[in-house]
């Protein structure tokens, strides 16, 4: 068995909003165990609804590889307000235990009865505010990833990078600040259960991305991981 967990993938469950995926959660899980892989984690966008199907195949497939791990996790849009315009971040929330479930269960449900529409989409928004009370409410119970490039500190990344690029110090002092503000919080909340998140990806956005996501792991010594985005 290979040692290579993949913490960042979708189903079809994650058409509920949008055209996102066509792998079936089983045939998923059928391909990882053929590649090596030592586990998986589903973390569909904003919908636990795979959760119980995952289960169910967890214990199917147990016996045969019983050392094969499948994570249950969600990914949420992570923002201030729940106001039309802005940008939905992503954010990737895996549970280590029941109660952890139970943590994703509460904040998705959260999302969906708050949504509004907004540039003709339904929007599930998670608050800081909702993820920092749930988190205290159910501690040690969440693990927490900095998600694609759709993530804020995938984005202000970039965005930083090419302000300095560029000689924009407004910019760059801007997006820096919110770097620190944003990894500074995560690491609060979550502790050692934070994670920067890159993916190997060849887009010009990807690599830019990456490199100075690196650097922000290191100066803010944070671990990092890396996502497929399946």
């Amino acid at each position: 068995m290979g040692t290579y967990f993949n913490i960042h993938n979708h189903t079809m469950y994650s058409n509920i909003r949008l055209l996102d995926c066509i792998n079936r959660p089983t045939d998923l899980i059928d391909k990882a165990i053929e590649l090596g892989l030592s586990g998986i984690a589903i973390t569909d966008h904003e919908t636990v609804a795979s959760h119980m199907e995952l289960n169910l195949y967890q214990e199917k497939i147990e016996k045969e590889h019983p050392d094969f791990k499948i994570a249950l996790g969600n990914e949420i849009y992570l923002c201030g307000s729940r106001e039309s315009g802005q940008k939905y971040y992503h954010f990737i929330l895996i549970a280590k235990n029941k109660m952890g479930q139970r943590a994703l269960r509460e904040l998705s449900s959260r999302a969906w009865m708050n949504s509004y529409f907004d540039r003709g989409m339904e929007r599930v928004v998670t608050l800081y505010s909702d993820l920092q009370e749930i988190v205290q409410k159910y501690p040690n119970s969440l693990i927490a990833t900095t998600a694609c490039l759709g993530g804020e500190l995938s984005s202000r990344a970039v965005s930083y990078a090419k302000a300095k690029k560029m000689g924009d110090l407004n910019t760059q002092t801007e997006e820096y600040n919110c770097i620190v503000n944003f990894v500074s919080w995560c690491k609060k909340l979550f502790k050692d259960d934070f994670y920067i998140e890159v993916a190997p990806g060849c887009s010009k956005d990807q690599i830019i991305a990456n490199q100075t996501l690196n650097m922000i792991a290191k100066a803010m010594n944070v671990d990092m991981v890396i996502g497929t985005d399946t």
